[in-house]
């Protein structure tokens, strides 16, 4: 297969833009199993932060590589080269894909098409057979002890899961071909050394794959609001990156200052901005590597390109994780001062920017909320000093 081939048959399905990627502590290893088997579940709960906040309790010991809600948006919280917990001794070979509903719920037309598409991508991408996709109390091993994935799909019948498989997911050849055509080209890239062209392409596939998925998350946040900075945007420049309107997606003097720190020996910190952390987010890169940073970094320059600081900003506030299952800065400031996240306050602005750093636990309240409440006071006193420097080019907005 020569590198045009290649480069066109990775083009042929690309995993879907991921809403953001909330690790969960409850998974092990594979131990080298193959992924043969994609499980579906219905989580049983009605929304998607309760969901994500049983998966992050390490004492329920349980999880599932991702979550797909009901308006469509979709949730990693496991890396596929892990096991996550969900479907007992198939755990090991099998992906498992929740979907936020009750016991009574169907599928939303959002929900199907968005879970549609992950699933393909996953079929051709690990070169699963489509009759391998099937609903919990159907997989070996679980039969008789659960009733979930309930009313999902119909009837609670094989048959209606096997009926959305293939009428939803069902691949044509062709383009199954392809994408199995890509799979192997992958595989023989790590086993033996393509030519420079057939890597340069499978490498401009990738990046192709991920830049969709963060323009995907960019046009979904944007909106039809006045471009001034509200008081959490503010919050967010002066905790995160105070040079966010005056570097190209990497700040070259973090870096060294962070570099100089860690060849002292003293604390030091990931020099990540926040162009950055929304492409980590987005992605879900989390592999902690040189390599991994490093085309973090050149996907943060490149976005530089073709979206507006402001966009990039309030993109990544959108998807952002900030503890106890909210994801998105307007469901922490709902959860914690009951209005929209354009609408708080200075003080009330710093304290949700400081849990980016420190998300809101499960438990341990009074501890986590001493330790926002110091950044929160540190993020006032920076506003104060340099609220306008650190705007930019834009007009902050009043309240």
């Amino acid at each position: 297969m020569d590198a045009r081939a290649i480069f066109e048959s990775t083009r042929a399905i690309v995993k879907p833009a991921i809403k953001s990627f909330i690790e969960s502590p409850n998974h092990s290893s594979r131990h080298g199993a193959r992924i043969d088997t994609i499980v579906l579940h219905s989580t049983a709960a009605a929304t998607v932060g309760g969901t994500i906040a049983w998966f992050l309790d390490p004492q329920s010991q349980v999880s599932a590589h991702y979550v797909v809600d009901k308006n469509g948006d979709i949730y990693q919280m496991v890396c596929e080269e892990r096991c996550a917990w969900h479907a007992k001794a198939l755990n090991p070979t099998s992906i498992g894909i929740e979907h936020v509903a009750t016991a009574n719920d169907r599928l939303t037309d959002a929900q199907s098409a968005a879970s549609a598409e992950l699933v393909r991508w996953l079929v051709a991408t690990y070169e699963i057979p489509v009759a391998n996709v099937l609903g919990h109390r159907f997989a070996p091993g679980n039969e008789g002890t659960t009733d979930c994935p309930n009313h999902l799909f119909g009837d609670p019948t094989a048959e209606s899961v096997a009926e959305w498989v293939n009428t939803k997911v069902g691949l044509e050849p062709k383009a199954l071909r392809k994408s199995r055509n890509a799979r192997n080209a992958s595989v023989a890239r790590r086993a033996l050394p393509l030519p420079a062209p057939a890597r340069s392409s499978l490498w401009l596939a990738k990046l192709q794959s991920d830049l969709g998925r963060i323009h995907q998350n960019v046009q979904a946040s944007r909106h039809a609001s006045a471009a001034a900075l509200t008081s959490l945007e503010l919050a967010t420049i002066a905790l995160e990156d105070r040079r966010f309107f005056y570097h190209l997606g990497v700040d070259i003097p973090s870096i060294v200052r962070e570099t100089l720190k860690a060849l002292a020996s003293r604390r030091h910190g990931g020099a990540s901005t926040i162009d950055m952390q929304f492409v980590r987010t987005v992605t879900g890169f989390r592999a902690p590597t040189f390599q991994r940073k490093i085309y973090e970094a050149f996907l943060a320059l490149v976005i530089q390109f073709r979206y507006r600081k402001l966009d990039i900003l309030r993109s990544y506030l959108a998807c952002a994780y900030f503890g106890s299952g909210l994801t998105g800065a307007n469901a922490a400031a709902q959860k914690l001062f009951n209005r929209n996240a354009d609408r708080l306050s200075i003080e009330e602005a710093s304290f949700i920017g400081a849990m980016l750093a420190h998300p809101r636990p499960l438990d341990g309240l009074p501890r986590w909320e001493r330790r926002a409440r110091r950044r929160a006071t540190y993020a006032v006193s920076v506003l104060a000093a340099r609220k306008r420097r650190l705007a930019g080019p834009y007009e902050i907005a009043s309240l």
